[in-house]
């Protein structure tokens, strides 16, 4: 069998797929993530594939979210269902389309301000989303 590799163009050794923790900062407030990656074993050069950056975005954006006081994914979901509302629906009502919140209940997309806030008040009185159906 052979071993899969690159060679790196900083020092021309070989790099292996890996994974090893890594530190992402945002506004001053940092958070430890598993980084896959290509490293490289002569001087610790790493490569990242859109793949390997994918696979960290959702811990950057709740680090984000956390930071500028946003709700997370998971208070997203719980205030969708309190107004008896399907992701769609959500969308179609509150605003971004059909996908959108899924893409926020699944930590892919980040809450805007506006409807952050929207959902805040609306948490605080669901009675009110029939003001929005109209």
């Amino acid at each position: 069998m052979t071993d899969t590799y690159e060679i790196c163009h900083e020092c021309g050794s070989k790099m292996y797929r890996d994974t090893r923790p890594s530190k992402i900062t945002y506004k001053g407030e940092t958070v430890t993530v598993q980084q896959p990656a290509w490293y490289c074993g002569g001087c610790d050069e790493a490569v990242l594939t859109g793949k390997d950056v994918k696979a960290t975005e959702p811990a950057f954006l709740a680090l984000k979210a956390k930071v500028e006081g946003l709700l997370t994914p998971e208070e997203i979901k719980v205030i969708r269902k309190k107004l008896h509302l399907s992701q769609a629906a959500a969308g179609d009502i509150l605003g971004g389309g059909p996908r959108a919140f899924y893409k926020y209940e699944n930590g892919l997309t980040l809450l805007s301000k506006p409807m952050n806030n929207q959902l805040t008040l609306l948490a605080n009185d669901p009675t009110r989303i029939d003001e929005l159906r109209t």
